[in-house]
């Protein structure tokens, strides 16, 4: 091996003489392939370049005019929209299609093609004057409903006037029943006059017991009642002392419901007065002196009779008939103090005759509920005929009933 610098030097050199003829090789090639390349593409370039160069700007133009087209459709139907109000307050824009009595067929981007009902707008917006020959697609085509009347597409409908509100008829009322009726059973203690085997006027003190009640039936303006007592007890020489009433009384009111006639028929037998077979007929006319919804209730009613009966003599072995026209004035008062109890105080007054001979009776009371149906009522009543008479003293009745009545 060497060692020599010299020779170190010209390895040195000779390295780098063989880089630098190597680069130069590259970049000839490199040259050769360029020129190459420019003489390959000189005929066509230019051509290309223009193709493409067309071919964009023909891209560009249709684009630019499809966007102007759609930037103008889109002003057109921003600006220039028919319009309608609703009652309601909302408001629809879009295109009216078609107008008729019945329906306006409208479309909008927002709900498509629709039919609204005249009665439902408020006001309608044109933006045209006139509306030319329109197909009407086969979806806003609506159902056929009862046509208003035809009203000017310009001018605001009127509004159906309110109906007023209706009473509801479903609601459940009270039904008032036309029959009615109670039945009760008293006792009473008796302070009267009476005939004994000897003839003799004596004032007796004792208790006797009664069976009572009444039947009612009520239309319109049409009733019946129909009454009846029984009264029986035994006096101290074990004579029966027997008395029976049935009445019958028919009531009809007028067109003022506060005034009627009533027509009366009554048949009785009555030991104490001694009358057997007694026949009453009356017609009579009265008023209604309060409203139906007043808790005072106050009737008077007066008119004409024919009394028939047979009278006994003291013996009541022999019988006298009498048949005699005869005045009669009826007064019932009533008056409901608490409701809630039915607490109610009750009078009544009867006078058949004229003011010498007559036969009145007259009753004052109060009644209250107990439970449900059942009634108590106290009350004072006196019975008097002047036709009857005992050592020259007319008859007598006074009595002190305590009762309970059933209503139904």
């Amino acid at each position: 091996m060497c060692a020599c610098p010299a020779q170190k030097l010209c390895t040195c050199s000779a390295s780098s003489l063989k880089k630098t003829s190597n680069h130069r090789k590259q970049k000839r090639l490199f040259r050769k392939a360029f020129f190459f390349l420019q003489r390959l593409t000189r005929g066509n370039q230019t051509d290309t370049f223009r193709g493409l160069l067309l071919k964009s700007t023909c891209s560009f133009m249709k684009n630019s005019i499809f966007s102007l087209i759609l930037l103008f459709s889109a002003a057109l139907t921003g600006f220039a929209q028919d319009t309608i109000v609703l009652n309601n307050g909302d408001v629809l824009s879009g295109e009216i299609l078609e107008q008729t009595a019945s329906h306006v067929y409208f479309k909008s981007a927002a709900f498509g093609s629709i039919s609204i009902n005249p009665r439902d707008i408020a006001e309608i917006r044109f933006t045209q004057d006139q509306l030319g020959e329109i197909t009407v697609p086969k979806d806003a085509i609506a159902k056929n409903e009862a046509k208003p009347p035809n009203l000017p597409a310009s001018k605001k409908p009127e509004k159906a006037a309110a109906k007023p509100p209706q009473k509801d008829t479903s609601k459940k009322t009270k039904k008032k029943k036309q029959w009615s009726g109670q039945a009760g059973l008293a006792i009473a203690l008796r302070n009267k006059t009476t005939s004994n085997l000897s003839g003799v006027y004596k004032d007796e003190k004792y208790e006797t017991y009664r069976l009572y009640g009444n039947l009612n039936w009520k239309g319109e303006r049409n009733s019946l009642r129909w009454d009846w007592t029984y009264r029986y007890s035994e006096d101290e020489y074990k004579i029966r002392d027997d008395f029976f009433n049935i009445t019958q009384k028919y009531n009809r009111s007028f067109k003022n419901k506060n005034l009627y006639a009533t027509a009366k028929t009554l048949y009785q037998r009555d030991y104490n007065r001694r009358i057997e077979n007694e026949y009453l007929q009356t017609a009579e006319l009265g008023i209604k002196w309060f409203g139906k919804d007043s808790r005072v209730k106050l009737s008077t009613s007066a008119g004409g009779g024919y009394h028939i009966y047979d009278r006994l003599d003291s013996s009541r072995s022999n019988k006298t008939s009498v048949s005699l026209p005869k005045f009669i004035f009826d007064e019932n008062f009533s008056w409901k103090i608490l409701s809630a109890q039915e607490l109610e105080i009750i009078q009544k007054y009867t006078h058949l005759g004229n003011l010498d001979d007559y036969h009145l009776v007259f009753s004052f009371g109060v009644q209250n509920k107990l439970v449900r149906e059942l009634f108590l009522r106290v009350e004072y009543k006196i019975d008097k005929d002047t036709e009857v008479f005992y050592d020259d003293k007319g008859y007598y009745d006074k009595a002190l009933l305590t009762s309970l009545v059933y209503k139904f």
